[in-house]
């Protein structure tokens, strides 16, 4: 169970104060720190897209937070962003040297679900980016969650060896992965201690994602020439959710473009501000949705009463099926006949109502009481 405390931002009567907010979730008996921040043009109701970001090996949520800069790129592209701390200041991400024992992709997935229940954030829009550590957890995530994460970028975090031989993703996830070849932390080629190589963890998504064997390079501009090093972007095409590779010729373990002592260890390539490159290929991506648009005008669907504890009604036009989704985006289908949906077989607890059409869905938070 996950219990949720809240500091530094209220929500009373429909007013909501804006901040960068502090917040505890007690999963699996543990308390977990997160710090998020939300657009200041926000309003209830509004489905913004999600993304989390995931620390380093000895590092925090606010710290990460203090360096990337991504709540300015949040303010400015509106989307959530938030920065949990993992336990012991480590995730679990089965690596080769065990680090935390955590249930570290049960958290990620509770961190979702409580955006979605308090900030109706999209289900189809969430992201992951994470750092070394973070990295790595990001990869495993993409691999074994059966929460939907549309995008991963990650930075000197490859898969571990556990990861990459149990890798089978239920979704087709877009990856970036961001690494320098002078990394000493996380090298390039792999190590005993820290996993596969760059080259092993981009050939596991490639085949996932039916790309074509070998990709496109382009130098990108090397436009610090004091930095002594370069970055290449490999593209693979033909691929079912786009798979992208920046290669960091003499780059460290660091965030590109973030010149900082804490960041990481070794060079730092200045030629690109990572967090926003990040951003620009997660942006827009989206879960799979039968190809279907979300509607713009939901004023001929309604549902109620919510919350509920016996039957949810809905009034809509034309044909459409629906279905119910629960906190582990386990999906249950409910046919289309009938303008009344019995709830008397679900928990007490909030859930996603998904109302589709031949062409077009909207997705409704429901609050199911106990009877």
């Amino acid at each position: 169970m996950n219990h949720w405390i809240l500091s530094g931002c209220i929500s009373l009567l429909g007013f909501f104060v804006h901040a960068q907010t502090n917040i505890t979730i007690n999963h699996n008996g543990i308390d977990r720190d997160v710090v998020y921040y939300v657009p200041s043009t926000y309003s209830p109701g509004q489905q913004l897209p999600l993304l989390i970001v995931l620390h380093g090996l000895t590092q925090s949520g606010p710290g990460i937070m203090a360096i990337t800069g991504f709540n300015e790129i949040a303010e400015q592209n509106q989307f959530i962003v938030c920065y949990p701390s993992g336990f012991n200041a480590a995730w679990n991400a089965d690596m080769n040297v065990t680090v935390s024992t955590a249930d570290d992709k049960g958290f990620i997935e509770a961190l979702a679900q409580y955006f979605q229940t308090n900030f109706t954030t999209d289900p189809l829009k969430q992201y992951l980016c994470g750092f070394s550590n973070g990295g790595f957890m990001s990869h495993k995530m993409a691999c074994e969650s059966s929460m939907c994460f549309a995008a991963i970028a990650t930075i000197s975090g490859n898969m571990s060896d556990i990861t990459y031989a149990n890798c089978n993703p239920q979704f087709t996830p877009a990856v970036l992965h961001i690494h320098g070849t002078a990394d000493g932390v996380v090298p390039y080629g792999g190590g005993a201690g820290t996993g596969v190589s760059v080259d092993l963890t981009m050939e596991k998504w490639r085949d996932f994602l039916s790309c074509d064997a070998t990709p496109e390079m382009v130098n990108m501009p090397n436009t610090s020439l004091i930095d002594l090093s370069s970055p290449q972007r490999y593209t693979y095409t033909n691929c079912i959710a786009d798979l992208q590779h920046i290669k960091v010729n003499g780059g460290g373990h660091q965030w590109p473009g973030i010149a900082t002592l804490v960041g990481g260890v070794g060079t730092i390539n200045m030629d690109f501000f990572s967090p926003q490159v990040i951003w620009n290929f997660l942006s827009g991506k989206a879960c799979p949705s039968n190809g279907l648009s979300s509607i713009s005008d939901e004023s001929e669907i309604a549902v109620y009463p919510n919350p509920t504890s016996g039957v949810l009604n809905i009034e809509k036009s034309g044909l459409w099926t629906f279905e119910i989704i629960d906190q582990r985006g386990v999906v249950q289908l409910l046919g289309n006949q009938s303008t009344e949906i019995s709830m008397d077989q679900f928990t007490e607890g909030i859930y996603l109502l998904k109302i589709v059409s031949d062409d077009a869905f909207v997705i409704k938070r429901i609050v199911k009481l106990n009877d």
